[in-house]
């Protein structure tokens, strides 16, 4: 049988299926040389880019939680830092402090006979302010006075006491000298630049 005879009508029909199939791996292998085969390349190149933006995303709304978190924090510790400065003025104000001790020794039926601010003593993120204070008074007046002390806003620390009697007196609300001294405390505002950077 010559080629020009050839007829693939009058080829068996299993001979049929074999060359029907070997014309449609053909055609499939074409079809992927030349189309599918970039399309595969760039499907897997874009799932590697989609997971590396998933990761991404997730990383940036693991930070977006913690910038909140961390916001939240530093809001509440501004709040603390303006309700302790209350305690902790900015500066010394020495009038203010004299006054308010003043008041507390008057109160207390005692009498101040001296009130010696001494140099301040620098510290992390405050300074200590040592006053040196001298009353006049009874036990129970200077026991009175420590306790408005204690109960001050402002914080107050007395130490170094040092009691003597008074001899000889007639008057039962002057029964003794007290000396001590009373350290307060100032925020050092400068010091907080200094934290934040």
């Amino acid at each position: 049988m010559a080629l020009k005879d050839f007829k693939f009508e009058n080829l068996p029909p299993f001979k049929q299926y074999v060359v029907m199939g070997i014309l449609a791996l053909a055609l499939a292998g074409i079809v992927y040389a030349y189309y599918l085969k970039d399309m595969v390349t760039q499907r897997s190149s874009l799932a590697q880019d989609v997971a590396k933006l998933e990761v991404s995303v997730a990383q940036g709304t693991a930070a977006a939680g913690r910038f909140n978190q961390v916001k939240k924090e530093m809001a509440d510790l501004e709040e603390r830092l303006r309700i302790l400065r209350t305690v902790l003025p900015d500066q010394k104000l020495t009038p203010l402090v004299f006054r308010s001790v003043q008041e507390m020794a008057t109160l207390s039926n005692l009498k101040l006979t001296k009130f010696n601010p001494k140099a301040v003593v620098p510290r992390a993120f405050h300074a200590d302010w040592p006053i040196s204070v001298e009353a006049q008074g009874s036990y129970h007046a200077l026991g009175k006075f420590f306790e408005r002390i204690s109960k001050s806003t402002r914080i107050i620390n007395v130490g170094n006491i040092s009691l003597k009697g008074i001899e000889n007196s007639t008057d039962p609300t002057q029964t003794l000298n007290a000396a001590c001294t009373a350290t307060t405390f100032v925020f050092r505002e400068e010091m907080l630049g200094v934290a934040g950077k």
